[in-house]
């Protein structure tokens, strides 16, 4: 279908900076966190899923491969159906979180499909953001910070 049907970059380019004119999502496009002194930021994964649906013909997800007695195998993917690029980042998470200093095992089915989610929306991240063009992910960017600023 995605041979029968490609991708106008251009039409698509448009979408993803139309959709970044959205204040809702302009206001969620970054993450950012205090590491060693310094703030790192980047696209968040709101930001990388609202890219990938204006984008089209690419599939992506976590899928939970395997599960077993404290950890789960999960797997993230991000595969452009037209020209066949695909990113995919198989993992390991733990079934525990650090809290205030100590490590506490997760027992409910919620909680270990919660650490899944999120650890796997990181690698998902990831798989989008190497599959989409880093052009078009420097120009949603900006588009977001042009909203910010109420351009």
């Amino acid at each position: 279908m995605a041979k029968q049907f490609p991708r106008n970059v251009f039409q698509a380019e448009q979408r993803v900076l139309d959709t970044c004119k959205r204040p809702s999502l302009a206001q969620v496009a970054m993450y950012q966190y205090p590491r060693g002194g310094q703030r790192v930021t980047g696209p968040s994964i709101r930001l990388a899923e609202a890219i990938a649906q204006n984008w089209g013909n690419l599939s992506y997800g976590i899928q939970e491969l395997e599960q077993r007695e404290g950890e789960s195998v999960a797997k993230a993917f991000c595969w452009d159906l037209e020209t066949n690029v695909r990113q995919e980042k198989v993992f390991t998470v733990k079934h525990s979180m650090k809290a205030k200093g100590s490590i506490k095992k997760l027992e409910d089915p919620r909680d270990i499909y919660e650490k899944v989610a999120n650890d796997g929306a990181r690698r998902l991240r990831s798989c989008i953001l190497g599959v989409i063009p880093g052009d078009i992910i420097d120009k949603a960017i900006g588009q977001c910070h042009e909203t910010l600023a109420g351009k």
